[in-house]
């Protein structure tokens, strides 16, 4: 298993770290992984923190129009989130 920090395909970029809004949820991308000739992506959504596994090309397809709002996460001391959630 290799851990990479970005994977792209046909222009769709996930990255590690990042905040994907949907429909229905708030996803957190908290690995990209090549497993074999596969990669991987492991995410939970903001309401369901179960960890939740699929190959990066299932999860960009069925993301492909909401990738636009991708946003990277940041964390500072000063302002940091302590609600349950974020924690």
């Amino acid at each position: 298993m290799k851990l990479i920090e970005q994977y792209e395909k046909e222009g769709n970029i996930i990255e590690v770290d990042s905040l994907l809004t949907t429909n229905d949820a708030v996803i957190d991308i908290k690995q990209i992984f090549i497993l074999g000739n596969i990669v991987y992506v492991n995410y939970d959504k903001e309401h369901d923190r179960v960890l939740i596994t699929e190959t990066a090309d299932v999860f960009i397809q069925k993301n492909k129009e909401f990738l636009k709002t991708l946003t990277k996460k940041t964390f500072s001391k000063i302002n940091s989130c302590k609600c349950d959630s974020c924690q």
